[in-house]
């Protein structure tokens, strides 16, 4: 199956989206870093950072090679 501009729109929403939720806990957890939990807010932040980027790699994985989650789950 060949990709779809639909699907690369699609991916690229969800990535987006995703990444503005793990940008939200990151914001959080910069408000940890201030309040003097130096050591849990980085740990978080360098979590959050990970998080954003696999999924960002899994999602582009799926459009190109035209798997989805429910596709898998069969």
């Amino acid at each position: 199956m060949a990709i779809t501009p639909k699907d690369a729109f699609n991916a690229a929403r969800d990535i987006a989206a995703h990444a503005v939720e793990k940008a939200s806990d990151i914001v959080e957890d910069a408000g940890d870093i201030i309040r003097g939990d130096i050591s849990g807010g980085v740990n978080a932040i360098v979590q959050d950072s990970v998080e954003i980027a696999t999924h960002a790699v899994e999602r582009t994985k799926e459009v190109f090679t035209s798997k989805d989650e429910a596709e898998e789950d069969a």
